[in-house]
């Protein structure tokens, strides 16, 4: 990807950072929020409610419409979000790019409307995205600890980056993990074989933004204890043995090696932990919101009505 594709925002990334975060050395007495340094004055939020109303061609989301007060908030606590982890990535000495910019314009243009919705919004949430994954990037461990973690299993890594078959019967997951022994590729297998969805995929059990790992905290919630103790108990590059998912089926899986899937750990690991240092930062930050829209909440990490 180049950046040509998207000369505005890129010819202009410093503008955006500083139009959308604006510094306090402007005047206050019509600020809109306030956190740290920087501000957004209430022209500014009004600006991007009229905004957030071209886009969604919805009279109510108008400033004086039903839901303005509450598209007030919403940008509000984007505003607000993306202005604290301005201030982690400032204080690690990184800045949000012009490349980064544009690949976050790219990812949220894949979304159904976005590339039709009008600049000033547009800008706000990409600049949101983009400053979420270059937080990530900057706390993101090294190659080498990452792959350290990772060999020892998703209990240490924290991170699950498998291919699964799924079957109907012991018979059929018996004759895929033959084949896969025998040596055919796990993933032509998967996509041959497997019931499951994924299996066009060739198995990748992978999480949102297009990662192929998956947090292995949310794993443990959500999938049977069988599949939580396959994973627990195949090394990293090993096939598992046939278990029973009851109700479900019959399952084998792949634990994936890191020379695979080392960007996608690395892009995970560090949005998690971009994600506890953002909770850390909203539970402290002096954050001011004008009465008029609501108060901040660190508890929702949102702008909620008063009262």
């Amino acid at each position: 990807m180049t950046t040509r594709r998207i000369p505005l925002l890129v010819a202009t990334a410093t503008i955006v950072v500083t139009s959308l975060v604006a510094s306090s050395c402007s005047s206050v007495s019509d600020d809109a929020a306030r956190v740290g340094g920087r501000s957004l004055s209430a022209d500014e939020l009004d600006e991007l409610i009229v905004s957030y109303e071209k886009s969604t061609n919805d009279p109510e989301t108008t400033i004086a419409g039903p839901r303005g007060a509450d598209v007030a908030r919403e940008i509000l606590t984007t505003w607000v979000s993306t202005s604290l982890i301005l201030e982690l990535i400032a204080a690690a000495d990184g800045e949000v790019t012009a490349e980064a910019l544009a690949e976050s314009e790219a990812m949220l243009n894949e979304q159904a409307g976005f590339a039709d919705a009008d600049q000033k919004v547009r800008e706000l949430f990409i600049l949101d995205t983009a400053a979420n994954a270059t937080l990530a990037r900057l706390l993101a461990p090294s190659t080498s600890e990452l792959a350290a973690a990772y060999e020892q299993g998703p209990a240490v890594s924290g991170v699950v980056c498998v291919r699964a078959i799924l079957s109907a019967t012991k018979e059929s997951i018996d004759v895929a993990a033959f084949r896969v022994a025998s040596g055919e590729s796990f993933a032509d297998v998967a996509a041959e074989l497997s019931i499951d969805p994924s299996g066009a995929d060739g198995g990748v059990l992978g999480g949102p933004e297009g990662n192929q790992c998956i947090e292995f905290a949310s794993v443990v919630e959500t999938v049977a204890d069988e599949f939580v103790a396959a994973l627990e108990n195949t090394p990293v590059g090993q096939v598992s043995t046939a278990f029973e998912i009851p109700d479900v089926g019959w399952a084998i899986l792949l634990q994936r090696d890191f020379d695979e899937v080392g960007d996608d750990v690395a892009a995970l690991t560090g949005s998690q932990l971009a994600a506890s240092a953002t909770l850390d930062a909203v539970r402290t930050a002096k954050v001011w919101v004008d009465a008029e829209y609501g108060r901040w909440d660190p508890g929702t990490s949102t702008v909620i009505a008063l009262g």
